[in-house]
């Protein structure tokens, strides 16, 4: 029985995923074994407060934290101090998220029933749209996403051996394939398949807020719950008051949108904000440290990067630039220019220079605005400290050609 795939399941992930070979397909193998036995249909995961994961991916280790809980939505934090919401249908992207060093702040709402994929059986199919905006992307995108229950495998990862469901989810350029552990409440394998590589994050340990799942094994063959293994000695972010509710973003014309109403979604809102302000005020801080003391209101306003540039020979020449902002198009990154150049004067005897990029993660090609004019990267990054005290993005690269 474990090793049996119904035929109309494959009649569905054809339909599917028709014309998505590029990016592989479901059934794919990447990493599992089909189990001794079949685990039950699992419901949909039950986060809390202080529920901790720590991956790598790509060797690169992070530790992502839930924060906060409400009926339908999570808010979640990282050591990157980057603060996001989801909701709990786990294959479902972010709904909103705090900073994207190319995008900025941003929103997306989800258009249709994704939460009907549970409880997860072999065959469950869903499919439900992507509307979404940002700081950076103001005509924002819409997609449409597809996921389907591929079956059931036991995969290997570095914090234990897990039964787990596979789910296979085809976004607009890529494939995704989650190996949720019911025992661990979340994924403990993600692969994302680009069509010319691959992308696997793996889970490195776990420590859940409360004891809920103690009592079930990691895999259908009786291997030990090693969930409370080794723990993470330090909650990512500190506990943060809620001042009062906030309104609840809701992007016009979405009727079907699944963001939730009412006091404890609300109170979720106000507590992102109140996250995002605790970040904000860190960046200023050290953002002022690098500015070696420039006055506030000449940092507020970016005024002393005139006379930072011009301390170590900058002008209107070199071939240093310093990254700025990220938009959809030429045209916007146009537009961009002239907000930017109004809201730092400094950059008026600066060029633009612009460049396409792929940032990688599904969402397409953006063109990438510098203000190019710096002799050197000490300049470029002297040039930065007091935008970046402001709140601005800013990067210093180079030289260009």
């Amino acid at each position: 029985m474990a090793q049996r795939r119904p035929l109309l399941l494959l009649a569905i992930a054809t339909v599917l995923l028709s014309g998505c070979s590029s990016v592989g397909g479901i059934g794919d193998s990447l990493t599992g074994t089909p189990p001794a036995d079949q685990l039950p249909p699992a419901p949909a995961p039950i986060y809390a407060a202080g529920d901790t994961f720590v991956y790598t991916e790509n060797g690169q280790p992070t530790r992502e934290q839930v924060v906060s809980v409400a009926p339908d939505r999570v808010v979640w934090t990282n050591d990157s101090g980057l603060i996001w919401t989801k909701d709990t249908a786990l294959v479902t992207p972010q709904l909103r998220w705090s900073s994207h060093p190319e995008l900025g702040r941003g929103q997306q709402t989800i258009i249709g029933s994704p939460e009907q994929l549970f409880p997860l059986q072999e065959g469950n199919v869903i499919a439900y749209s992507v509307r979404g905006s940002a700081e950076n992307a103001p005509a924002g995108w819409q997609e449409e996403h597809r996921c389907v229950v591929s079956g059931q495998e036991d995969v290997q990862v570095p914090a234990g051996t897990y039964t787990t469901f596979r789910i296979d989810c085809q976004r607009k350029d890529f494939l995704d394939s989650y190996f949720y552990s019911p025992v661990v409440q979340n994924y403990v394998l993600r692969v994302r398949d680009f069509g010319t590589g691959q992308s696997r994050k793996e889970l490195l340990s776990v420590t859940l807020a409360n004891d809920r799942t103690r009592d079930l094994p990691a895999t259908i063959a009786g291997t030990p719950n090693p969930v409370e293994g080794p723990t993470v000695q330090q909650p990512v972010t500190p506990p943060v008051a809620v001042m009062g509710p906030t309104p609840v973003p809701v992007m016009a014309g979405d009727s079907a949108a699944k963001e939730p109403v009412g006091t404890e979604a609300q109170r979720a809102d106000a507590l992102i904000s109140r996250l995002e302000d605790v970040v904000a005020r860190l960046e200023k801080v050290a953002g002022m440290d690098a500015a070696q003391g420039a006055a506030p209101a000449a940092v507020a306003a970016g005024r002393s990067a005139p006379r930072a540039a011009a301390s170590t020979g900058g002008g209107s020449s070199g071939p240093w630039a310093v990254h700025l902002a990220s938009y959809r198009s030429q045209r916007s990154a146009q537009d961009g220019w002239k907000v930017l150049q109004r809201k730092f004067p400094a950059l008026k005897d600066k060029k633009l220079v612009t460049s396409e990029f792929d940032p990688g993660n599904g969402r397409g090609t953006y063109v990438r605005l510098m203000a190019q004019g710096f002799p050197n990267r000490d300049a470029a990054v002297q040039f930065c400290a007091p935008l970046k005290a402001s709140g601005q993005f800013c990067d210093a690269r180079g030289p260009l050609p």
